[in-house]
């Protein structure tokens, strides 16, 4: 069976990393070392292992007993996270969210009328979105009036997962061996508290927006898995790393 490239990338940064001293690691190497541990002597030996759970990190790396992880992405997908999308209702009705939000939320994901996807037509974006204006509108305004409840949603979709005793990334990287941008939670944390997102017309929490991995329009269904799950999708992912790993102090 072939791995796809974004697991290939994760074991070529590794290799790069693993078992090699500060000093004969490749200038990206020494880059993603120097971000996470600041002060290094050429000779500290680093360790870098894949972490096999499926959570967020997909690497620690470790100096001297000293021990962080890592969330790898590569390639141009925006999707940062997934779930499927009446367990993310059941976390936002325990954060305090409306009943008439949740509703929202699932009649955007099936775009069939239901609130559980058993409707016979499922609508072209185009019209649900028209259909769903001012629902989608009044959705964004109690979705992201708490900056707080926002920042929890980003912890939960690009560090955490949705298991509180999940072991959460400190970093996120986005690149390969050759060249990448590493950003800490602390740097996208002070990021999302400063900005706001209320230009986006999209149902969306802070700057992640909520759409189906798959509508199946004018299609038969293949997998309903794949109708009941949620993308949480962050528009200019990467370019948005950039300026936070410029912008802001880890």
């Amino acid at each position: 069976m072939h791995k796809n490239i974004g697991i290939r990338k994760e074991e070529d940064l590794i290799l790069l990393l693993n078992s090699k001293t500060f000093g004969q690691l490749s200038n990206n190497g020494k880059y993603i070392i120097r971000e996470i541990f600041n002060h290094i002597c050429e000779t500290s030996i680093i360790k870098c292992e894949k972490v096999e759970e499926f959570i967020k990190p997909d690497f620690r790396i470790s100096v001297d007993n000293v021990i962080h992880y890592v969330s790898m992405k590569s390639g141009r997908s925006e999707t940062v996270h997934q779930e499927y999308v009446k367990n993310f209702c059941l976390y936002l009705r325990e954060q305090g969210i409306s009943n008439r939000t949740l509703q929202t939320i699932l009649l955007y994901q099936y775009g069939d009328g239901t609130l559980d996807g058993s409707g016979k037509e499922r609508m072209s974006y185009n019209r649900l979105r028209l259909l769903l204006t001012d629902r989608i509108k009044e959705a964004n305004e109690e979705l992201n009036k708490d900056k707080e409840f926002v920042i929890r949603v980003i912890d939960r979709a690009v560090f955490k997962g949705t298991l509180s005793e999940n072991q959460e990334a400190d970093y996120v990287y986005h690149g390969d061996a050759d060249y990448g941008i590493l950003v800490s939670k602390t740097q996208l944390m002070k990021h999302c508290q400063r900005r706001d997102w209320k230009w986006m017309d999209n149902l969306h929490i802070g700057p992640i927006q909520l759409r189906p991995h798959a509508r199946y329009i004018g299609k038969p269904i293949k997998r309903e898995n794949s109708r009941q799950r949620l993308e949480f999708y962050w528009a200019k992912y990467s370019e948005d790393l950039d300026y936070i790993s410029k912008r802001y102090d880890g």
